[in-house]
This record gives C-alpha cells, structure tokens and sequence, in this order.
C-alpha cells in the first residue's frame, strides 16, 4: 500500500468517510481510531450485504472483532439483520441466537432455493445433524428453508424429511437426458462400484431416476452404467467437426487403435448416442471409433481464420494483447505448439502469439459485403478521410492481414480501413425469401413470421439508405425496413410439395375444399411470394401464403438420435423381428455401413436392421401432453390405475424412448412404452385459434 497498512489487510472492508482535495481517500475500518489514508488506484468497491444473502465465515479467519465462540470458519449462513455501523447479525443454524459479525469476516456464497438437488459433500465425515441412514451418495431435494439457513430436505423412500447443516451441503448439477458426464474427482467410489469405468472415462446420461440415480452409456459397455448423479459431474461434449486425435497418455485406446496411430489426427463425422466419436481420417474409407475419454480435441482454429480476444478474458491475457486491444481483429498465420497461434494484423508491424483459449472467431471480411461504421467509434484508425459515422460502403479489397478497402458511398477511390472499425451490415439480395422476426413490427396485414420476397434496397442521394424492399403477398405495397427485422428462410421452387402446417386454423386465402391431410404441388410462384398448388383433389390452383406452409420431404434421412419405427411395407426385417413390431418406437443409436442399431425401451440390447427398413417418426418431447393409445389391451408396464380416459404429460423422457409421465391424480410418475401412449392434441380452453404464424 502507498500509505502503509497500518493494521489492515488485503481482506479488510471499510467506508469511504471523504475525499482530501489531492483526491486521497479517508477510509473508516472497524476498530481504528481515526481514517486511513488510500490511493483511490489501490482500493475497490466492494458489495453490499443485504438481509437475506446467503453468506459463508471465511475459512481462513482466525480472529473475529467480536469474538468467535462457538462458530465454525467456513460455516454457511444467511444475513439476519445490518446494525447501523454496517456489521452483520448472522443466523447460523447451530446458534441459537445471530452471530454479531464485520462484513470482511464473511464473503457471499450462492444461495440455497427450494426445488434445489443436494447431497452431502464429499469432504464431511459426519454431517452435522447425524447420517440417519444416509450417504454420500443420498440426493434429496429441498423442499423448506428455515431463517437461519437450515435445510428441510425430502428424500425418496424415506419417511420423514431429513435435516441438514448448508455448509455440509453442496448443489447438484441439473442434469437431462443426452449430457456428457464423468465421475467427480472427489468420489473415492461411485454408489454402486465402479465396475470397468474409470475417473477417464467420459459417457453420456440416457436415464434419470426418481430416487437420485442415473444411469449412463460409456461406448465401451453394452448396459448402462448406474451410479448417483451426486457421483456425476458435468463434462465438456464433443461436436461434430472437431478434431481429434488420442491423447498421448493412452497406450492402448479402450476401442483399439484400428491401424492408426498416436499421431493420427481426423474430424468427427458423427458421434453415436453411447459418445463413441466416428472420426474421418484422411485416405481412409471407413470412420475410425475412438471413445471420447481417449480423446483429445485439437485447436478449433486454421490459418487463414479471423479472430478477437475473447470477452471475458480480463486485462491481462497472455503475450501480447495487451499492447493489441480487446476489439482488434486478427488473422491467424500459423499454428504453433502447445495450443498457441502466431497471428498477424494490419495495425501493428511484425506478428505475436497468443493461445487458442484466449481467442474466439470473428466472421472475417470478404468482397461484396455492405459494412459500416462501428457505433460509438470515435476516429478510426487512419482518420475519416471524408467518411462519416454514417457512411456505407463495399468491401473491393481484403489484404492477408485483415486489412480492407471498402468503396464508400460517395468518397472518391478506396478507402483503406481497419476491419475493427467497421461492422459487416446483413443485404439481402434481390430475390432472396425473408421472413419477419419475432421482434418485428406489425404491419397492415403483416405480423412477425410473414415470408416475402426482396424486390430491392432503398436508396437516398445516390447513396444505400439501408433499408430493404420486400413484397408480402396480399399487399400490393412494398414492406420498407432495416435488414436487423428480418431473417433467410429457403426459397420455395415449383415442384416442391408442400401441406398446410398442423398449428394453422383457418388459412390466409381459404381452404379451397382441401385440408391439413392435403398435399400439393407447388406450380408457380408470384413476384410476392404467393404459392399456387396444384392438387389431385381439384383443377383450379389453390392460393396459399408462403408462411402458412411447410415442405414435405419424401423420404429423410435417419440420423443418430432419429425416433424412428419399422415402415409398414417391410414385411420381415433383413435381421428378423425379435420382439420388435410394426407399433414399436425405438431410438437410432448407431448407424454404419447402411445398417442401423436401434434401443427399444424394452429390449436390453441394440436391434440391428437395414437403414431403408425404418422411418422418422415424431419424438416424444419433455411438456407433451398425452393420453393412453385406444385400443390397447394392455400397457407394457401394466395400467397401474390409470384408463383411456387418463391425460398426463411427460416429464422424462430416456434416451431408449421410455415415457416417465405424470397423471393428474398419481403421486409418483408412470413409466410407458412410446408405443403405448399418443398425443393429446385436444385443444386447451385458452389455446388462440390461430393468433398467429406457429414457429
């Protein structure tokens, strides 16, 4: 400190009494008998306390102003009232009575709420109120939170709610169905063993219990591995496109190494729902599986790419940003060891490195685009040079290093500009299909989620004014606004088939005799959009609103994670049925070389089949409501007190497709079959009857 410490530390929080007129603070501390003396540079605001924050005792107080008898260091409690000289009354729920404190003797913690996850730390021994048949492994959810911050926690199959210290507490991740997980460092076990998982080993989540349990797929087991999610922590997933290679401790991957080599690197092609990563290798025909806890992903960035210092990243990243500036833009040129990139940009001379993490991608600047002046610039770079804060232009030119030459709107020449300076403005091009955003403006007719056609851009003095032409059909006068109220949506062309969306009662230009069921052949298209259908049913064209329509595909694709089921023309499946039917729902988990492995919710293995042999069907989704399907004789896990006349709706769904659904008058949640159960597409009271375009 410029003036001394004289008693206080780095932890210690006063108020700011006043300000000398060399601008020198007085600052009161607890205890001392008169101001002390700060350099505004060395000091920071800190924040407030309020009643009801949850805070924690610092772990590393020794001494406490008045008095520490009785307390824990470390101890979680919530703000019980602020005394006028700012010290705290803390209610701890050991105490019968509120701790009397200073604010530099605690620090805040993130709040306890009901509805939270918990489980007892790893580092405790023995919680505070007693393990009453518990573990570490318990989870319970919070259901009540006393004033002084103790915990009423419900846990399944037990009777009575359970009590607990919060310092003995901690949160547990919010997990769903499809995260990537492994075991928490802190576990010496998982609740159930470990069996041939390891701390390495990384899986993704396919069920999620009542009680706390999960179960998780790892690629190299054939059933899913059961633990706790308070075992679980949160790992970071792979994606489609990284690159990969094994990391250089594994000897021997889990899947083999399939005639590759530690120094073999690839992208990932497709990545199946037990996280087995196929990765594409250069010169190689068939997709090499590496599981995801072999795997290392390599730098994101290539040369050529353009980039910025992250945000987040605080004043002192590594090497050079420093003398570069958070908002600079640029270019990689190399790619070095260890994670770090050599880069090169047009406002300084020679090159510098940085690591990948400290960086993100920018869109990098190309010929054509419309740009203009970043707002808020004060001067850019090289001067305006007869530009304006609201000037316009086209990119002519983009050098190695980022820098641009932009053809501005009446400036003569071109004018050679700093891409950080400047901010890439979205054109649509004559021609282009526009759909208005969910934040735009109504319009006559015109409401957010209407398609039309660009006709042109808006021009003033012989310069863009940035606005754009559009022409919706049923309006014979051209929308005119900014490009930030519009999005690109795929053109339609004559040919395609198309059917009136399930969300759209009554359509814009009538029904024409025809219905949702109807599908049509798209024969011409108007300049503003509007589609004339063709139709078996009928010799006229049938007029529709482009927004009113969605594409019928004849035949898609099934990817991993499809929810597909055995199309009614096969007969009997190339690999037999097994206890698989025409009804059933499955999941596709892996795909390879035309044949498709598919998890049924009551089969424990994979059923094998032939891609063609299996169509998309529409997935079950966490919210549907839904109903028993009429007719069946029997749920597969039995009826369980519920009818036909049960309406419910899904609360889980696993990644094999089980339905974990709640019923109105059922305490705990129905587990179902796909097959068993169908929407309930009986239209709520308050339901609109078409108030606007469906997303």
């Amino acid at each position: 400190s410029r003036f001394g410490w004289r008693g206080q530390s780095r932890d210690s929080i006063g108020t700011v009494l006043c300000v000398d007129d060399d601008g020198i603070l007085r600052v009161g501390f607890p205890g001392a008998s008169r101001g002390w003396r700060a350099d505004p540079a060395e000091i920071e605001r800190v924040e407030e306390y309020k009643v009801g924050n949850w805070v924690r005792i610092r772990p590393s107080l020794t001494v406490a102003v008045h008095g520490m008898e009785s307390i824990t260091p470390g101890s979680v409690g919530v703000v019980y009232s602020i005394r006028p000289d700012s010290s705290l009354l803390l209610g701890l729920c050991y105490l019968s009575n509120p701790w009397l404190c200073e604010p530099e003797e605690v620090e805040h913690v993130d709040p306890f709420k009901i509805g939270h996850q918990v489980c007892v730390k790893r580092s405790i021994a023995e919680p505070r109120y007693g393990w009453g048949g518990e573990t570490h492994h318990s989870v319970g959810k919070i259901i009540d939170i006393e004033s002084d911050g103790l915990l009423i926690i419900d846990i399944p199959n037990r009777s009575a709610s359970w009590q607990a210290d919060p310092s003995d507490m901690e949160k547990i991740d919010d997990f769903k169905v499809g995260d990537w997980v492994r075991v928490k460092a802190t576990v010496p076990s998982p609740k159930y063993g470990w069996e041939d998982v390891t701390r390495s080993s990384i899986g993704v989540v396919h069920s999620l219990e009542e009680d706390g349990d999960m179960g998780v797929a790892f690629c190299f087991r054939s059933k899913l591995f059961l633990c706790s999610v308070a075992d679980i922590e949160k790992a970071q997933p792979f994606e489609v496109g990284e690159k990969v290679h094994v990391l250089p401790s594994i000897s021997e991957p889990r899947l083999g190494w399939s005639n590759e080599t530690a120094a073999t690197i690839g992208a990932i092609s497709r990545i199946d729902m037990d996280g087995t990563l196929n990765v594409k290798v250069s010169g190689r025909n068939s997709l090499w599986k590496v599981a995801p806890g072999d795997a290392e992903r390599l730098s994101a960035f290539e040369v050529g790419d353009w980039v910025r210092l992250k945000p987040s990243i605080g004043s002192r990243p590594t090497y050079d940003w420093n003398s570069v500036g958070k908002i600079s833009i640029a270019v990689v040129h190399s790619i070095q060891d260890s994670g770090y990139l050599e880069l090169a940009g047009c406002f300084r001379k020679g090159k510098w490195l940085t690591h990948n993490t400290d960086i993100e991608k920018v869109q990098s600047f190309r010929i054509g685009l419309h740009v203009r002046f970043r707002a808020g610039i004060s001067e850019p770079r090289w001067g305006w040079r007869d530009a304006k804060p609201d000037s316009r232009g086209i990119i002519a030119g983009v050098h190695a290093d980022g820098e641009v030459r932009v053809a501005i709107f009446g400036v003569p020449g071109l004018w050679r500009g700093d891409p950080a300076d400047l901010e890439i403005e979205q054109v649509f091009e004559v021609g282009d299909w526009v759909r208005l955003k969910n934040d735009a403006d109504d319009w006559k007719s015109l409401k957010p989620g209407s398609i039309g056609v660009v006709h042109g851009i808006g021009y003033e003095d012989d310069a863009w004014d940035g606005t754009i032409h559009v022409a919706f059909c049923g309006e014979q006068e051209r929308w005119i606004g900014f490009s930030s109220q519009l999005e690109g949506v795929s053109r339609f062309v004559v040919g395609q088939r198309v059917r009136i969306r399930g969300c759209i009662r009554q359509p814009r230009f009538g029904w024409s005799n025809h219905n949702h069921s109807s599908i049509g052949t798209i024969s011409s298209i108007d300049a503003d959009g509007k589609l004339r259908i063709h139709t078996p049913a009928g010799a006229r064209a049938w007029l529709i609103d482009p927004a009113e329509v969605e594409k019928v595909v004849e035949e898609e694709e099934v990817c991993i994670g499809d929810w597909v089921k055995v199309k009614d023309s096969v007969v009997t499946p190339t690999y037999q049925w097994g206890d698989v039917n025409h009804n059933s729902i499955g999941v596709a988990h892996r795909a390879g070389d035309g044949e498709l492995w598919v998890s049924f919710c009551f089969c424990e293995r994979l059923w094998l089949c032939k891609g063609w042999e299996v169509e998309k069907v529409r997935p079950f989704r966490q919210g549907d409501r839904v109903r028993i399907r009429p007719g069946l004789v029997a749920p597969r896990w039995g009826w369980g007190m519920e009818t036909y006349a049960s309406k419910g709706e899904v609360i889980g769904v696993d990644a094999n497709g089980k339905l974990r659904i709640k019923f109105r008058w059922r305490d705990r949640l129905w587990v179902g079959d796909p097959a068993d159960v169908i929407l309930d597409d009986t239209p709520s009271p308050t339901e609109a009857s078409n108030g606007g375009f469906c997303s």
